[in-house]
């Protein structure tokens, strides 16, 4: 069997915050990532998510140019009717077995694999789930 090249990987949100964070560990993970020449992304799902938590926050403004900054040096991976449709199969799927997962895990899930990416994020347990996934566990 070959060994999957994988050509771009998405970043998942938690691994965003560590980076608007600077943890050093995960700076380096990522930095070991594009070393390989391996691009690296995020999907809208996760800009939503990193918003979000902007705006709830008491450092509004600062977060919000942080969240920009770091958002401008990513790829950032859209939703297209493929990643729709794949999304709602594998939320679907995962009910009926009795193993849902969150909309937007799944929607982030479906955007990764319609793509072909591999996903880096600490939440692995959850998202192995969804199946074809390939995911990146990150320290």
């Amino acid at each position: 069997m070959e060994k999957m090249v994988i050509t771009q990987v998405v970043i998942d949100t938690d691994i965003l915050i560590d980076l608007l964070r600077n943890v050093k560990i995960t700076v380096n993970f990522l930095s070991e990532i594009e070393r390989k020449g391996v691009l690296l992304s995020t999907t809208i799902i996760n800009a939503f998510e990193l918003f979000h938590g902007a705006y709830k926050s008491k450092k509004r403004e600062e977060n919000l140019l942080a969240i920009r900054k770091l958002i401008d040096r990513l790829i950032i991976v859209r939703m297209g009717l493929k990643s729709a449709e794949t999304a709602g199969r594998i939320y679907a799927d995962l009910e009926a077995k009795g193993q849902p997962i969150g909309l937007r895990d799944a929607i982030l899930g479906a955007i990764t694999l319609s793509k072909g990416y591999a996903l880096a994020t600490r939440n692995v347990e959850h998202l192995k789930k969804i199946p074809g996934l390939t995911l990146i566990p990150a320290p």
